[in-house]
């Protein structure tokens, strides 16, 4: 673009030198042109008064232009005097006549205009064709300014536009010093770079995360497969092989919404008031089903309504109450206590010795990585969400004594 840019500005700047110095050259022509009949009408009244005068003292050569001009005196058909050159064709359309009659004298003066012109021109056109590339220089100098403040910065943005790939999101525009509408440009398209990278970066921990964590789940089913290849159709064995298949297929659903709630955080949703009561109570029920031997205390207020989607609220509560049924004891309580404006989730396992580090899936620490099979990001998304939907989340836990998660909504009208 630039190249093509200083081929159009040469251009432009020849065809304009060109269209000056033919300007300048016939307005000066024509100015010369009139200067020069007039000091001839001049030098021909001077030449009539001087040779009507008695004394006749005039000297009419010195009032000539031998070179480009011939004079003749007449008195009726005799010619009484003639001098100039003989290279003026008197017939010539170039040549302008300029007569005057004074008693019985006929004074004719033959003028090679063209010629005149021309040796007035001479020097001239060194001035014209100094002035007009003083001109072009000034012009390309502005123009290259010019280029290098509006097409550099553009062509800049199409080079690094054109490196960036999945491996170098992170390459940006240098802003120009100048604040003006290429500033803007580079600094939108810096922006759009920033978005574009976050995004791609959720997007390859994400599939990280799901290709880690859907290995677990596969393996247990693939294993039990083998058992009951290897040991025939044992009653027993199968019967483990649905109860394990039913939680672990169970678990893959959760990822698949996982995935889903994952690219939802980026799209801004309008505020819907979720029926946090019918909800929570749906849950309870469903992981109670699941997990007989796990004894769920739920202390549901009804009536009780959160400002978010209930698909999101739903899967809040999914992954709080399948994190406390990983990661609690054997047997153990998970204790659920929803009321106004307020969701708690608790269970009495192991604990999380750094609960500061549970939300970032990049770093946990390897404990708690190998704990339990899960889907692995759910924390992560719930803080995506309350990012979102603007309500706080806590996390309480101490080594041996379990963990609690408190979230807790702002105050909005139903």
């Amino acid at each position: 673009m630039k190249k093509r840019f200083l081929a159009i500005l040469a251009a432009v700047i020849g065809l304009l030198s060109l269209i000056s110095f033919v300007l300048s050259y016939y307005s000066a022509k024509g100015s010369i042109e009139e200067l020069i009949i007039e000091r001839a009408n001049t030098r021909l009244s001077i030449i009539v008064q001087g040779f009507s005068n008695i004394a006749n003292d005039i000297d009419i050569y010195s009032y000539v232009n031998f070179a480009h001009e011939s004079i003749s005196i007449r008195k009726g058909s005799f010619l009484v005097f003639q001098y100039g050159t003989s290279r003026v064709d008197q017939n010539s359309p170039n040549v302008k006549i300029l007569e005057a009659r004074k008693g019985d004298y006929d004074f004719v003066l033959y003028l090679d205009i063209d010629a005149e012109v021309a040796a007035y021109l001479a020097p001239f056109r060194q001035i014209i064709a100094a002035s007009v590339a003083l001109y072009a220089v000034i012009f390309a100098v502005f123009g290259i300014l010019f280029i290098n403040t509006v097409v550099g910065p553009i062509s800049s943005l199409a080079a690094s536009m054109a490196k960036i790939t999945s491996h170098n999101l992170r390459e940006r525009i240098p802003l120009p010093k100048r604040k003006d509408e290429i500033s803007q440009l580079v600094q939108t398209f810096n922006s759009m770079l920033e978005e574009i990278e976050g995004a791609y970066i959720r997007l390859k921990t994400f599939v990280d995360d799901m290709t880690h964590d859907i290995v677990t789940p596969v393996q247990i089913l693939e294993g039990y497969r083998q058992l009951i290849e290897r040991h025939g159709k044992n009653e027993k064995i199968i019967d483990e092989y649905l109860e394990v298949s039913k939680v672990q297929l169970f678990r893959l659903k959760e990822m698949t919404s996982s995935l889903k709630a994952a690219f939802l955080v980026e799209k801004r949703r309008r505020v819907e008031f979720a029926d946090a009561s019918e909800i929570t109570s749906r849950n309870v029920e469903y992981y109670r089903e699941l997990y007989t031997t796990i004894h769920f205390d739920a202390f549901i207020d009804r009536g009780v309504r959160f400002p978010i989607e209930s698909m999101d609220l739903e899967r809040i509560e999914n992954i709080l109450i399948d994190n406390a049924v990983k990661y609690g004891d054997e047997g153990g309580r998970i204790e659920i206590r929803l009321t106004k404006g307020e969701l708690v989730v608790r269970d009495f396992g192991k604990g999380i010795a750094e609960p500061a580090l549970a939300f970032d899936r990049t770093q946990r620490p390897e404990d708690e990585e190998q704990r339990g099979e899960g889907a692995g990001i759910g924390l992560t998304i719930i803080k995506r969400f309350s990012e979102e939907y603007g309500f706080t989340l806590e996390l309480e836990s101490r080594v041996g004594e379990g963990c609690q998660f408190v979230i807790r909504f702002p105050e909005r009208n139903v």
